[in-house]
C-alpha cells in the first residue's frame, strides 16, 4: 500500500520540483585537527594568563538559549521569541 502511494505521488508531484532540488548528500570533513582540544587548550590559556576569552559566559548563554529556543518551538509546534529587554541584573 505504501509503494503504491509513493508511486503515485512522485507521479504527481516529480514535475514540480527541479532535479537540483533536493540535494541527495553532504560530507562534512575535517583538518584533522580535534576543535574540542584546541577550544580546552584557549580555555586553560586564558585561565592561566587572566586574558578575558573571546567567547565570554554571555555569548554561552546567548548560544545556550538559541538552542532551548529552538527545542522549544519545535515541541510547540509554533515560532517563539525572546525579549532580550526582559532581562535584569
Amino acid at each position: 500500500m505504501r509503494a503504491e502511494y509513493v508511486a503515485q505521488w512522485h507521479k504527481a508531484h516529480d514535475a514540480e520540483r527541479a532535479p537540483d532540488a533536493v540535494q541527495d548528500e553532504i560530507v562534512f570533513r575535517s583538518n584533522g585537527e580535534d576543535d574540542g582540544i584546541r577550544h580546552l587548550n584557549n580555555f586553560f590559556q586564558s585561565v592561566k594568563s587572566r586574558k578575558p576569552v573571546l567567547e565570554d559566559a554571555v555569548f554561552g548563554n546567548h548560544a545556550a538559549l538559541a538552542c532551548h529556543m529552538a527545542n522549544e518551538s519545535y515541541f510547540r509546534k509554533n515560532a517563539v521569541t525572546w525579549d532580550g529587554n526582559s532581562i535584569k541584573g
